[in-house]
């Protein structure tokens, strides 16, 4: 399997993610538990909630932009993440507002 990284974007697995707070990364990993609220979206990756690596978070001005709902989509489903990797309260995150930043793998 080849993945092509855009420059300057570092590829890095579950147990390493920890590490790159605050950089642009590509995450594949398999969504263990997702969740769809009226205001974003939620794919856990690395274990179910809560016990989560890190969160996809989609909100709901980029839902939109995806065919279906994100949780519909990538559900159960191994995918392929990039983007900055950022705390919220204490948890790993990457927001995605570009449909573009996910692919199922």
């Amino acid at each position: 399997m080849l993945i092509l990284v855009a420059k300057g974007q570092t590829t890095v697995s579950i147990k390493e993610v920890v590490n790159h707070v605050g950089k642009e990364v590509t995450l594949c990993d398999s969504v263990y538990s997702a969740r769809s609220l009226e205001s974003l979206s939620l794919l856990n990756l690395g274990a179910a909630f809560p016990k989560e690596v890190i969160t996809v978070v989609v909100f709901k001005a980029d839902k939109a932009k995806f065919a279906k709902d994100p949780v519909a989509l990538f559900e159960n489903k191994r995918i392929c993440v990039t983007g900055k990797v950022t705390l919220y309260k204490e948890k790993l995150q990457i927001v995605v507002n570009d449909p573009k930043q996910i692919k199922a793998n």
